[in-house]
C-alpha cells in the first residue's frame, strides 16, 4: 500500500518535506487545480517534478458555493469548475479524487434526502465522472462525520451513491478520523471489496498525525483499519491530519505508518 500526504499544492515547503521523508505520493486540494492561473499552476508542477513527487490524488472536490443537492444548482457553473479541474488534474497525473465537500452535498431542512441520494447519483452520472474518466481519474466518495454534511456518514453509504452513480471509475473511500467518530465499523470495511479504493488516516480521536509515541490502543486500531482495507484491495492511504510540526510529524507518521502495511 502507497502513503500518500494530504497538503496544499501551492505550500512549496510541505513538498519539499514530504519527499524528503519518503512518501508515496502527494494530495493537493482539487480546487487549487480548477482556480489557480496558468502561472501560479505551472510553478507548483514544476515544484513537484523537481522534487520528484507525484501528485496521485485530490481532495476538496467541490467548494462549498458551488452545491450538487438541494434546488440551488448550477450546472452551467459546475461544469466549467470541473473542465478546469479536471483539464488539470490530467496534466498532474491525479488518479484518484475525494468528494468530500460536505457544504456542497447539504441541503436545507426538510429537503427530501431520497431527492438528495437521487440528485447526487445524477450529478456523477452525468457530470462528474464522464469528465473524470476523460482525465484518467476515480472520485473516491468520502463520508464524513455527523455535522459536516447532510449525507454520506458512513462507508456503507458512500458505496452505496457510488453504486447509484451507474459509473465504475466512482467508489468509496474510508477516513479513520470520520470511521472512529460516527462509531462505524472498521471491520466492515473489508467487505466492499473491489468498490473501495482510497482511504485517509489521521490520529482518531485529536485528529494529529499518528506517532509511534501514540498509545497501544491507538496504534492497534491503525493496524486494524489497514487489515480491513488490504481485503478490500485498497491500495492507497494519505495522511490527512493536522501539525504544528510538520517536518517532525510527517517523519513520526511515516515511521510507524510503514510498519503497519
Amino acid at each position: 500500500m502507497k502513503i500518500g500526504v494530504c497538503r496544499g499544492l501551492d505550500d512549496f515547503e510541505s513538498i519539499k518535506l514530504a519527499a524528503e521523508a519518503g512518501v508515496d505520493y502527494y494530495e493537493c486540494g482539487f480546487g487549487s487545480l480548477a482556480k489557480f492561473d496558468d502561472k501560479k499552476f505551472n510553478l507548483c508542477k514544476n515544484y513537484l517534478e523537481e522534487c520528484s513527487l507525484k501528485c496521485l490524488a485530490a481532495n476538496g472536490f467541490i467548494p462549498g458555493d458551488l452545491k450538487v443537492v438541494g434546488d440551488s444548482i448550477d450546472y452551467g457553473a459546475l461544469t466549467e469548475y470541473l473542465d478546469k479541474g479536471f483539464e488539470r488534474a490530467e496534466i498532474l497525473g491525479v488518479e484518484k479524487v475525494v468528494f468530500g465537500s460536505g457544504a456542497a452535498r447539504s441541503f436545507p431542512e426538510g429537503f427530501s434526502f431520497e431527492k438528495a441520494k437521487e440528485q447526487m447519483a445524477f450529478f456523477l452520472n452525468e457530470y462528474a465522472a464522464p469528465k473524470a474518466e476523460k482525465s484518467g481519474c476515480i472520485i473516491v466518495m468520502e463520508p464524513l462525520r455527523f455535522g459536516e454534511s447532510s449525507m454520506i456518514h458512513t462507508v456503507a453509504d458512500g458505496i452505496e451513491i457510488a453504486r447509484m452513480s451507474g459509473k465504475e471509475n466512482v467508489a468509496g473511500l474510508a477516513d479513520l478520523y470520520h470511521v472512529f467518530g460516527n462509531n462505524d465499523s472498521i471491520e466492515g470495511i473489508a467487505d466492499f471489496k473491489g468498490e473501495l479504493l482510497h482511504a485517509h488516516i489521521a490520529e482518531p480521536e485529536k485528529r494529529v498525525y499518528p506517532s509511534a509515541k501514540d498509545s497501544e490502543e491507538v496504534i492497534a486500531i491503525y493496524k486494524k483499519f489497514f487489515e480491513a482495507l488490504k481485503i478490500a484491495g485498497c491500495e492507497t492511504c494519505s495522511i490527512e491530519a493536522r501539525t504544528d510540526d510538520f517536518k517532525a510529524d510527517i517523519a513520526d507518521a511515516l515511521a510507524i505508518l510503514k510498519t503497519l502495511i
